[in-house]
């Protein structure tokens, strides 16, 4: 089993896509994943302060692995190998993958297409983040590709809820789906913190 699959099966049943809304909020939400002992994290580089955020993460949860997402460039990739447990990407990059393997980073690329994953399978790959998942095609999607592909592993991400993500999860070739529904707002933090721990230990209960 290689490391990006290790980091999918850790993660099961669902990878947190974290998103946050200022330094305070992710610290909070470290806090709460901490408690709920959440395994894996993808922390994305959508915030200016997204770097700062990924050493909260790291610094008050030392036993989960804490991965970079939205890494679209070389820049961030040198810079994940150095701070965070693996990467993931929305789509894939050979570039990437080379400099991967060079710093010896789990990398978990995006596809989107069977085209993007003969691409992606050329340079070794065999674990994919399906994205956007549902926007493309969902379940039927990943199903239709499992087929021709049968020994690739996915993490469906985007458009991902409580309402659809199980069944994702039925699927054979699906290890985790990526889900942000998991990683509360500020606002939600505020009015129901001990619900959200609940949830959070009931998902990783097994």
């Amino acid at each position: 089993m290689n490391d990006a699959l290790r980091i999918l099966h850790r993660a099961a049943p669902v990878m947190p896509v974290a998103h946050f809304q200022n330094l305070d909020h992710a610290q909070a939400c470290a806090e709460l994943f901490a408690e709920a002992k959440v395994p894996t994290v993808e922390v994305t580089l959508r915030h200016p302060q997204a770097w700062q955020m990924v050493k909260i993460f790291k610094d008050i949860m030392p036993f989960a692995k804490i991965g970079v997402g939205t890494v679209v460039n070389r820049r961030q990739m040198l810079r994940a190998a150095d701070e965070a447990d693996f990467v993931i990407s929305p789509g894939f990059s050979a570039e990437l993958s080379i400099l991967a393997r060079k710093t010896l980073t789990p990398y978990i690329p995006g596809i989107a297409t069977a085209s993007e994953l003969m691409a992606a399978m050329n340079e070794e790959h065999r674990v994919f983040k399906c994205f956007p998942a549902a926007a493309i095609g969902g379940v039927a999607l990943i199903k239709a590709l499992s087929a021709p592909f049968p020994d690739v592993t996915f993490c469906p991400t985007g458009g991902i809820s409580p309402s659809n993500y199980q069944e994702y999860l039925a699927l054979e070739s699906v290890a985790c789906v990526g889900g942000s529904w998991i990683v509360p707002s500020e606002d939600a933090l505020n009015k129901d913190l001990a619900g959200f721990l609940a949830m959070l230990k009931d998902l990783y209960a097994s």
